[in-house]
């Protein structure tokens, strides 16, 4: 661990998380991923040989610790006490990106693979069908990638490869409007209306395709950074602390309805930060409000 000589608790803060990948890493177990490969599947662009090496120093830093896997299997990762305390900061650190820095996808950024397991992590269980439902996705444009959401309530399984299953709902859409949607930027109705979009299947399924799917994880950043840019009033926050926290994957809470995000276009230049007034004197240490369990 780099250590920089300074006493100070957001220094020992930013040692223990490292770099780019730690914070992600974090994201991944948060959001239900526990096996290596799992892991990696949601952040594809780091090396499995990095990969190992960030899991370990969260292993020595304490953060993460080792399941048993049982019968010599590989257990998987699981956060410990200290890697818990630590998701309301990366949520935080995501909520404040959406507000301050959050724009459309680049090119480099569109990743169809990436998406569709994005959409598995994503997924409500109380709203999926009942029966088991196969979905094609076939995304197109920059980035494009096919494959299979197998719905078996309440589990998504996503298959890279066709199992020669018969497939109940096709979704063929544009890769980077399809990360739009999911981070919340824009309506999947929007991308219907547009061309972007288009769902093949039963009534049944393509009405209710858009609802089983939670995008609303970073919608009051989002908001509030189109209202600003639109010259509106800005929402007051609701959730400062930024502990927005989606159950594992399977185990979400009843979707929140975001407003109507808008359609942004370039990043948004941050602020200028204010002069902060003189420093008061330490008294009692605040009690750390607890993020409400979903």
């Amino acid at each position: 661990m780099t250590n920089y000589a300074d006493y100070c608790p957001i220094a020992v803060g930013v040692d223990v998380l490292g770099d780019r990948w730690t914070p992600l890493i974090i994201r991944e177990l948060m959001v239900g991923a526990s096996g290596f490969n799992e892991i990696h599947r949601g952040i594809p662009r780091v090396s499995r040989t990095l990969l190992a090496q960030r899991l370990r120093h969260l292993e020595r830093q304490g953060l993460v610790s080792r399941a048993d896997g049982g019968r010599g299997r590989p257990g998987g990762y699981v956060l410990t006490p200290a890697g818990q305390a630590l998701t309301p900061v990366v949520w935080a650190l995501g909520h404040w990106a959406a507000e301050w820095f959050f724009g459309d996808p680049t090119e480099a950024e569109c990743d169809g693979l990436s998406l569709i397991w994005r959409m598995h992590q994503h997924a409500v269980p109380a709203m999926l069908p009942a029966d088991r439902t196969v979905v094609h996705v076939v995304l197109t444009g920059h980035g494009g990638a096919e494959g299979w959401l197998d719905i078996k309530q309440p589990e998504v399984t996503v298959c890279r490869d066709d199992q020669g299953l018969d497939t109940d709902l096709a979704v063929e859409a544009d890769t980077a409007q399809m990360h739009r949607w999911l981070v919340g930027l824009v309506g999947f109705g929007e991308l219907l209306a547009t061309g972007h979009a288009r769902l093949l299947g039963p009534s049944r399924l393509t009405r209710t395709f858009e609802s089983w799917f939670d995008t609303t994880y970073f919608a009051e950043g989002l908001n509030r950074a189109e209202a600003r840019r639109a010259g509106e009033a800005v929402p007051v926050e609701t959730n400062p602390a930024g502990t927005v926290t989606p159950g594992t994957p399977g185990t979400p809470g009843t979707p929140r309805t975001p407003g109507t995000p808008g359609t942004p276009g370039t990043p948004r230049t941050p602020r200028t930060p204010g002069t902060p007034g003189t420093a008061g004197t330490a008294g009692t240490a605040p009690v750390e409000a607890q993020p409400a369990a979903v």
